[in-house]
């Protein structure tokens, strides 16, 4: 039996609804967020035992998991990793969406990395580092990880054996979303 993995985007922030990109920015949800938290809580509650969580270290992530034990308490370990924490976009944190152009900040080079942004590249890579150190985990379990629309599309990309980096469906805050993952180790 595959691994079960429910993955659940960060509540709504101030940035997210002003549509700024945040990054590495250690933003506090706003009330929105913490209301959608709690109810992905509340629909967690009616799922499966959780054996354990890993939830990135930044704040939104942090307060979004406190929301949802506060509604589903989990009694597996919780782990915060830096693997899945957002994607870093140096100087371009703070600034609107709407003014980057996205078709240059998906590209690896000289520019972005001078400007502080990982790139696409060093974000997929770890992704796929956590992905695999889970397989250590064994088959069997149900996992929560609370994490950022980038890791999240990569985790879902590299899952569902896609290799779209423009997501076709933006993923919403505190969404759910339920994948098996084969965690068999391979030699």
């Amino acid at each position: 039996m595959p691994m079960k993995l429910i993955i659940v985007r960060h509540g709504e922030t101030d940035e997210n609804d002003k549509k700024i990109i945040q990054g590495l920015t250690d933003n506090c949800l706003n009330e929105k967020g913490r209301a959608q938290a709690k109810e992905a809580g509340r629909q967690l509650k009616e799922k499966q035992k959780i054996d354990m969580v890993f939830c990135s270290p930044l704040q939104r992530c942090k307060e979004t998991l406190e929301e949802i034990l506060s509604e589903c308490p989990i009694d597996g370990e919780i782990f915060m990793s830096s693997l899945i924490q957002e994607r870093d976009f140096g100087e371009y944190a703070g600034v609107e969406a709407h003014l980057i152009n996205w078709d240059e900040i998906y590209e690896d080079n000289k520019v972005n990395e001078e400007m502080g942004v990982e790139s696409q590249s060093k974000l997929e890579k770890r992704v796929n580092l956590f992905l695999e150190d889970l397989k250590l985990e064994g088959d069997e379990k149900t996992v929560l990880i609370v994490s950022h629309g980038g890791p999240i599309m990569a985790m879902v990309n590299k899952i569902n054996n896609q290799n779209s980096r423009y997501p076709e469906v933006k993923i919403k805050n505190a969404e759910i979303i339920e994948l098996d993952y084969k965690a068999e180790l391979e030699f």
